[in-house]
């Protein structure tokens, strides 16, 4: 009888497990929004990428304890992003280590590309997404780390 109890214990326990599991894995709509951000990114579609960016849309680089806001307005990060898609090195990131707090969405982000010598290359940073009525508002992007 008691070890019958357990086990319904037990069971009880790891079904509240993979449905915590579950729903911390789904995707939320911030989310997919940081996620068709990226995708648009990786296929160098500027006009896809303004689509999602919120008119006063800033990003914030932070190192060695200060931020600092390098673009800032919609228009700038256009004209940025048109610039360095017309560069010779095509990078694509890929995004992991998923977290979500209200209005913010944080991840990993690693680029990837081949270097003029064709050597494989990769870095890492922490990225925190936030959005505002549906579009990219801020973006910190913090240090780049070698890509593990």
């Amino acid at each position: 009888m008691a070890s019958n109890i357990i086990r319904v214990i037990i069971s009880g326990l790891a079904c509240l497990s993979l449905a915590s599991c579950v729903t911390a894995s789904a995707p939320t709509p911030h989310r997919a929004l940081v996620e068709a951000y990226t995708a648009a990114f990786n296929g160098q579609d500027v006009p896809a990428m303004a689509a999602m960016m919120h008119p006063d849309i800033q990003w914030i680089t932070v190192t060695a304890g200060k931020s600092a806001v390098t673009t800032d307005g919609k228009i700038k990060m256009v004209a940025e992003m048109d610039e360095y898609f017309g560069g010779s090195t095509k990078i694509r990131s890929t995004l992991s280590g998923w977290g979500i707090n209200g209005a913010f969405v944080s991840a990993v982000e690693t680029a990837s590309w081949t270097s003029a010598s064709g050597k494989k290359m990769a870095q890492s940073s922490n990225v925190i997404y936030q959005i505002d009525d549906g579009l990219i508002r801020r973006v910190w992007y913090f240090p780049e780390q070698p890509a593990q």
